[in-house]
């Protein structure tokens, strides 16, 4: 029972939340002509924290600007890194609510790479109402609307691969613009 109050609320706050997000202008972009790129990531395996930061530093490497945002799925004691958020960040119903996200959220991305497979209520929270031109993630039959562009993989497959899957089409996207 209390389990679908929180849904009930979480939906009513993401749909809002949506329609405000109505007037965004989203895009196809190629990875090539995009200057700053978002990175959103389930910061809770310390493997996927490594995966995401090579990520990013490869990104800088080619002259992006890349901004990292992780969520780690417990609530820690001490003040944690300046890029992740935890429990003690999300609300009752699992809505961020946390300086990060603001910041995050008010960032002006091209593209919004959201690097996490399975689901995660509060880094959806972020995808759906970013307005990021172009966002990117692992496929869900449920969160189509999410997305500009979703990559279906595996179950079984590591985030890297995601990753790379997500690099490769966003350099095949509008290579002719």
């Amino acid at each position: 029972m209390i389990q679908k109050i929180k849904e009930y609320f979480y939906n009513s706050s993401l749909k809002s939340a949506l329609k405000s997000n109505a007037g965004v202008q989203r895009e196809m972009i190629n990875i090539n002509s995009a200057k700053r790129i978002g990175i959103i990531f389930n910061a809770t395996k310390k493997n996927d924290i490594i995966t995401v930061t090579q990520f990013a530093d490869k990104l800088r490497n080619e002259g992006k600007e890349v901004y990292t945002l992780g969520y780690q799925d417990r609530k820690l004691k001490e003040e944690a890194v300046a890029r992740l958020f935890d429990r003690n960040s999300i609300d009752w119903f699992g809505i961020p609510n946390d300086t990060k996200v603001d910041s995050f959220q008010k960032l002006n991305l091209d593209i919004l790479i959201c690097a996490f497979e399975e689901e995660c209520l509060p880094l959806e929270y972020i995808v759906a109402t970013s307005k990021a031109r172009f966002r990117v993630g692992a496929f869900s039959k449920a969160k189509t609307n999410y997305y500009e562009l979703m990559i279906n993989i595996k179950k079984d497959q590591q985030l890297l691969y995601l990753l790379k899957q997500i690099k490769h089409f966003l350099k095949v996207i509008n290579k002719n613009d």
